[in-house]
């Protein structure tokens, strides 16, 4: 193998560790997903309706997702200061402290409306943690990563998110199937979000026999260290970068959300659809194609540009966004498991972009503020993404939408998938083919807007 796309033994740990905490990312984010039908009832007035239940749980998903750029701020920021290994043990086990305390949460019938209130502060402080956890591990993984190979590295390390996913959905599906339902009501749901403590001590082991990032390090050698990187991100020029991430990110968070919110929703058709055990089975099934997908899309993106691949798959989500959710809405009505794998797989393929997003964002900015840019270029896209919900209730209402779909909600998150899609698309016109750089390269227009400026001003002191 030629010495550029070698994978060191740091390499190797770096994307293990980076796989394993993303991975605890989403098991927290899907427990709340797949047992929102559940939680709505647990920490909601029983007086609301049963949409207003479940869209009221998934707003606590949405405070999660709106409190990340508050982490990857703060956290990301620190990381370009002062290195990203000590703050890889941090974060992460901070997601194990909110994972146990989830599992202590009082209930509706215990305290009122007190019980959403903790759920809410509750999400929002995990929230800050997981922005932590991917400003510094995406870019502490992707640091290590050779160039020819860091969109292979990226969709590995992406993948970790479905796949806890379908670890989430298999251990709820366990839960559901031995304990039953009036167990599940009862405590089996602390159980659930208690089981995401497990995994936290093998993270904290890996890392803890981690070395520092050798980009920080060459950084740190040259005195590139920025006193505020964060507030770096909104001057020119990186600004306009900035803001193109932020638009791609948005785009993504959109038909991402639109996929992982709502097909509970439209598989279980709130009693109509399949039983809790099968939708979860089969909520599984689609989030393992999604992890097979991000590691096949990253490695292609190798041969073929992050760009160019990125927006031909954009115009594969506006082409058939609206038949997958047909799919499964209809395969839900017949309870169908054959139409619903089909929709699964379908479904799956929905998601696959995000594979090539570590690569992708590391390559946009320079190490000097690349953790505080990762991370909150990322995150950022949830401030407006995150509310998807809400634009999905504003969706439903819309009177060609509604006249199809009735009461049930599936072609609204369909058009906001595909809303997303475009927007991406759009944001891929201003952004440069990144895959051939270096990651100290990043950065190259800045320093030559620099050496202008310093060239310009010793012109004036020559007169």
């Amino acid at each position: 193998m030629p010495e550029q796309q070698h994978l060191s033994k740091d390499t190797k740990m770096a994307m293990s560790s980076q796989f394993l905490g993303f991975m605890l990312d989403a098991y927290d984010m899907a427990m709340v997903i797949v047992m929102a039908p559940i939680l709505g009832k647990i920490f909601i007035s029983p007086k609301g309706s049963l949409l207003w239940q479940y869209i009221a749980v998934v707003l606590g998903y949405s405070i999660t997702m709106a409190a990340r750029p508050v982490g990857s701020a703060f956290f990301g920021a620190y990381a370009d200061k002062i290195g990203r290994r000590f703050l890889l043990l941090f974060t992460i086990g901070g997601v194990g402290v909110m994972s146990l305390l989830s599992g202590f949460l009082p209930t509706y019938q215990q305290v009122g409306v007190l019980a959403y209130v903790l759920y809410c502060v509750l999400r929002f402080f995990m929230g800050c943690f997981f922005g932590g956890e991917y400003a510094v591990g995406h870019t502490f993984a992707i640091e290590y990563a050779p160039q020819a190979r860091r969109g292979a590295i990226s969709g590995f390390i992406q993948s970790g998110f479905p796949l806890g996913y379908v670890l989430a959905s298999l251990v709820f599906a366990a839960i559901s199937y031995f304990a039953g339902k009036a167990i599940l009501y009862q405590y089996g749901w602390r159980i659930a979000f208690m089981t995401g403590v497990i995994p936290v001590f093998l993270a904290l082991w890996i890392r803890g026999n981690l070395h520092e990032s050798p980009e920080f390090e060459k950084t740190k050698a040259k005195g590139n260290i920025e006193k505020a990187p964060f507030f770096s991100l909104f001057r020119r020029p990186q600004l306009w970068d900035f803001l193109q991430v932020f638009v791609f990110m948005t785009g993504l968070f959109l038909t991402d959300y639109s996929v992982y919110g709502f097909l509970p929703k439209i598989l279980t058709l709130d009693g109509r659809g399949f039983d809790t055990t099968t939708y979860s089975l089969i909520y599984g099934f689609a989030l393992f194609l999604s992890f097979l997908g991000y590691n096949f899309y990253g490695w292609i993106s190798d041969k073929t540009g992050r760009k160019i691949l990125t927006q031909w798959y954009c115009v594969f989500l506006v082409v058939f966004g609206v038949p997958v959710f047909y799919v499964l809405y209809h395969a839900a009505l017949a309870r169908n498991i054959r139409m619903a794998i089909l929709g699964t797989c379908m479904a799956g393929m929905l998601k696959l972009a995000w594979g090539v997003v570590p690569a992708y964002l590391c390559e946009r900015f320079p190490t000097k503020r690349r953790a505080a840019g990762v991370g909150f270029g990322y995150s950022a896209g949830a401030i407006l993404g995150a509310w998807f919900p809400i634009y999905v209730l504003w969706a439903h209402k819309i009177p060609f939408v509604h006249a199809i779909e009735g009461q049930d909600t599936w072609l609204s998150p369909a058009v906001i998938l595909t809303i997303g899609a475009i927007m991406t698309f759009v944001s891929l016109l201003y952004s440069p083919e990144t895959k051939h750089l270096q990651l100290d390269e990043v950065g190259e227009k800045e320093r030559a807007s620099d050496a202008a400026k310093v060239a310009a001003a010793d012109a004036v002191l020559a007169r």
